[in-house]
């Protein structure tokens, strides 16, 4: 697996989605990402039943980690964004996506090639803290810098720590993040 390659296609993805969802706004940005929802449960059961999707089986063999359902981490993204679009206003959505696709990918990639100091589960103070301070720069256009540095640190935490799949959480707790400090 190529993990720079995997971490550059979820930030390219990651802030697609953000930029979708700040241009088209809730309603139509709901239709594009339940759409894309199905369609990709669609290429997943046919690439998981061994046909050969152009682009998709690519990916999935180039990119994705062994031993997981294809495309497990691309749905969580989107149903992250899906349920926040839902139940938090456009702004914080795509704050929270776009902190996802930021820390997510900085923090792995910086932890890869500059991580020394392990501290859970194979990850690095050097990643977490690179992909706080990646997170926080966008984020300081979207929300006070305050809300910027306390949803950024939050994310990094949750992605250090939590137990469930990052691409579900992190977009929820800057949500509420920025609910709580707005």
């Amino acid at each position: 697996m190529n993990e720079d390659g995997r971490q550059l296609v979820h930030l390219i993805f990651g802030l697609l989605i953000a930029g979708a969802i700040a241009f088209l706004g809730r309603e139509y940005a709901i239709m594009m990402l339940t759409s894309g929802l199905f369609g990709g449960f669609i290429v997943i059961d046919l690439v998981d039943r061994g046909y050969r999707v152009p682009i998709a089986s690519a990916m999935v063999d180039n990119l994705e980690r062994s031993g997981r359902m294809p495309g497990y981490g691309s749905v969580c993204f989107v149903l992250s964004a899906l349920f926040c679009l839902i139940l938090f206003p456009v702004d914080f959505v795509v704050a929270g996506v776009l902190t996802l696709a930021v820390l997510d990918s900085v923090s792995t990639i910086v932890g890869m090639h500059f991580g020394r100091h392990r501290i859970f589960n194979g990850k690095s103070w050097e990643g977490t803290a690179g992909g706080i301070i990646a997170a926080f720069i966008p984020l300081a256009f979207l929300v006070s810098p305050f809300t910027a540095a306390v949803a950024a640190i939050v994310a990094g935490i949750t992605e250090l720590f939590s137990p469930i799949e990052d691409n579900l959480v992190i977009p929820l707790v800057v949500c509420l993040v920025c609910i709580l400090f707005f």
